[in-house]
C-alpha cells in the first residue's frame, strides 16, 4: 500500500506540473492504484479518470465509478482514449502485453506529458538502459529518442497477492522537446514508423554484423556508406551520432 500511496502522490504531482485534462489506468483490476488515485482526484475536479479493463468482472466494478472502456486497451481506438489531452497516464501494465500497451502510448510524446508504468524488471530495465549495455537494444533506442525514463522503485514478488515470479519495477517517461535524433521531424508519423522499421532490420540479427544483418533490407544496408557507418559494427555498437547519420541518410531519400 505505501508504494501505491507513492505512485499515486508522484501522479498528482505530474497531474498539476502537466495541466493535464485526463488520466488513463490500463489494467486496473481490483484497484490498488485505482482507489487512491479516485480519492486523490477529488481536489483536481477538471481531471477525467478513464480505465481499460478487458476482465469483464473488473470492467463492471468500475463503471459508474469512473469512465470504462470494457475491452483490450489494443483494440480501444485512439479517438476515445485519446480524446482530451495532454493524457497522463498511471498504469501496473499486464506482463504479457505491456510492451505492445507501452509502445501504442509511447506515439504521443506530443499529447501525453508523463507516464508512470510498472514492468517486469527486466522490460524496465531495457527502456533505461545506457548504450553498450546488455539490456540496451532496439526498444531502449526507440523509447529513449522521443522519452526520458527514469527508475522510480523496484517492487519484489511479495508486493503481489499472488506473488508472482519476477521482480517489477517502475519506472516515469516524461517526453523530451525534440528526439534524440536531430534528422528527425518531431511527430511525424511516418519517420517514427522508418525509425521503427530501421531498428527492428538492425537488431534482427543481434550478434551479425550490420553489413550481413541487414541483407534482406538493400535500402537499410546501402544507406551504411553515405551515414558514414563501419559495416563490421553491431547495431548495439552504434552511438546516438551513428544512428542520427544513418536515420537522416534514409529518410533524405
Amino acid at each position: 500500500m505505501a508504494l501505491c500511496e507513492r505512485l499515486t502522490d508522484l501522479c498528482m504531482e505530474k497531474l498539476k506540473e502537466s495541466g493535464c485534462k485526463s488520466l488513463l489506468e490500463v489494467g486496473p483490476g481490483a484497484g490498488a492504484l485505482t482507489e487512491p488515485m479516485i480519492r486523490k482526484l477529488a481536489d483536481l475536479h477538471q481531471v477525467r479518470f478513464g480505465v481499460a479493463e478487458m476482465d469483464r468482472k473488473w470492467a463492471d466494478h468500475w463503471k459508474g465509478v469512473v469512465r470504462v472502456w470494457d475491452a483490450d486497451f489494443l483494440e480501444v481506438p485512439e479517438s476515445e482514449w485519446l480524446a482530451s489531452p495532454p493524457l497522463g497516464v498511471l498504469s501496473n501494465l499486464p506482463y504479457a502485453s505491456g510492451t505492445a500497451i507501452l509502445l501504442r502510448l509511447a506515439e504521443h510524446p506530443d499529447r501525453i506529458p508523463f507516464m508512470i508504468l510498472m514492468f517486469q524488471a527486466e522490460v524496465a530495465q531495457r527502456l533505461r538502459a545506457e548504450t553498450g549495455t546488455k539490456a540496451w537494444g532496439s526498444l531502449s533506442l526507440w523509447i529513449q529518442n522521443f522519452w526520458d525514463v527514469s527508475k522510480v522503485a523496484s517492487v519484489p514478488p511479495g508486493a503481489f497477492q499472488p506473488p508472482p515470479d519476477v521482480d517489477s519495477e517502475v519506472v516515469l517517461l516524461i517526453p523530451r522537446k525534440t528526439p534524440r535524433l536531430a534528422s528527425m521531424p518531431a511527430g511525424n508519423a511516418e519517420a517514427m514508423k522508418l525509425w521503427d522499421k530501421l531498428l527492428r532490420a538492425s537488431f534482427a540479427h543481434r550478434r551479425k554484423m550490420l553489413r550481413a544483418g541487414l541483407a534482406a533490407v538493400p535500402q537499410f544496408k546501402q544507406a551504411l556508406e553515405p551515414a558514414g557507418i563501419d559495416p563490421t559494427l553491431r547495431a548495439e555498437a552504434l552511438t546516438w551520432e551513428q544512428w542520427d547519420r544513418f536515420f537522416a541518410a534514409l529518410w533524405k531519400k
